[in-house]
């Protein structure tokens, strides 16, 4: 009986398995996704961006005409599921670490763009034997992996890494057009798409619009003293009021003559990585611009798991909006720290101690 009942249930709501699939394999990748560099989740990777690759080439011969064996033509549907579950795949791990690594503004963008292309593979999966869509796609999908697989390899991350990125894939998007067409000049009809593929994602880099992989911020605030102390570091905030309890640094900070400024950042990268991180102290002027006081550096050496902290601080702070832009030595926007200063006639007396 409950057999019976339990087939019945799947039976009606059979429709909105893919969109169940969706959702728990989204929710697995965004918990089981903790670190950029961890080598067995981007072998995982590398092994589904090739094994698209095949795949994408099989379909490709097979529309084409050139497939001439009866055992894949009879499972070309199993093949199709196959390419969206191996690009699906890759999407939903590019969200989690792009997402972790975007700071604000233009760099959510990208983010937007990698939900678009996931969901798109998710429900149109159906279209995914159109090779004018298929290459394209795969070139992104490689070009967004080698983007921070690079420099996990290479130990630092510069804008020459990032164009052998974009070069690299599409290389193997050259390689697969080849395997597909076997002449070169029927694979060159379909390159122009890519290159400008290649042209946006270049347009992107240069305009922060993409985020800085594999860096990301994980924790910074606004403090009236910062220290190390053994292996942790202090740091002491005026204590909020109550119904700001999420609150755990100085964001609104009460400024008597005398009193210095510190701007704690937690930034992670992968194991033996090497990058200078520098803290961009800024105040908004009477017309709304940000106008650049201080520019102050320390060095990032990765593999911590909640990032390598550091800290600057700043003295003769006039009122009004400030914030502290973390950008890496190239300048990428990693995040921003935003914060007023208010001047006060007393110190704080209810201060509050954590250790970072």
């Amino acid at each position: 009986m409950w057999r019976d009942r339990w087939r019945a249930f799947l039976e009606r709501h059979r429709k909105h398995g893919p969109l169940l699939a969706f959702v728990l394999g989204f929710a697995y990748d965004s918990v089981t996704l903790t670190r950029i560099d961890r080598w067995g989740d981007n072998l995982i990777l590398l092994g589904y961006l090739l094994a698209s690759g095949i795949v994408i080439a099989i379909l490709g011969r097979a529309e084409r005409k050139r497939l001439r064996s009866p055992h894949l033509l009879r499972r070309l549907d199993l093949m199709t599921w196959g390419v969206h579950f191996f690009l699906g795949g890759l999407l939903s791990s590019y969200v989690v670490f792009y997402f972790k690594s975007a700071a604000v503004g233009r760099s959510l963008v990208f983010v937007g763009l990698l939900v678009g292309l996931m969901l798109a593979n998710e429900f149109f999966a159906h279209r995914l034997r159109d090779l004018k869509l298929l290459l394209p796609l795969y070139f992104f999908c490689g070009s967004a992996f080698l983007t921070f697989f690079l420099p996990i390899v290479i130990r630092q991350m510069s804008a020459a890494l990032f164009v052998a990125s974009g070069m690299l894939s599409l290389i193997l998007t050259g390689i697969l057009g080849m395997a597909i067409f076997g002449c070169r000049r029927e694979a060159i009809r379909v390159f122009p798409v890519p290159m400008a593929v290649f042209g946006g994602l270049l347009l992107g880099y240069f305009s922060d619009i993409i985020p800085p992989v594999p860096l990301a911020l994980k924790d910074g605030g606004i403090y009236r003293s910062v220290q190390r102390v053994g292996a942790r570091y202090e740091v002491v905030y005026r204590e909020p009021p109550r119904w700001f309890f999420w609150r755990r640094d100085e964001r609104e900070f009460a400024y008597m003559s005398g009193d210095a400024v510190y701007c704690f950042a937690a930034i992670f990268a992968p194991t033996a990585f090497t990058e200078q991180v520098w803290h961009y102290w800024q105040r908004q002027d009477e017309d709304g611009r940000w106008i650049t006081t201080d520019r102050l550096a320390y060095t990032v050496i990765g593999g911590r798991e909640g990032g390598y902290r550091g800290y600057t601080f700043k003295r003769k702070i006039t009122p009004g909006r400030w914030r502290v832009e973390v950008r890496t030595a190239e300048g990428r926007l990693l995040g921003r720290i935003p914060f007023v200063v208010v001047p006060a006639s007393y110190r704080p007396k209810r201060l509050r101690t954590e250790y970072r």
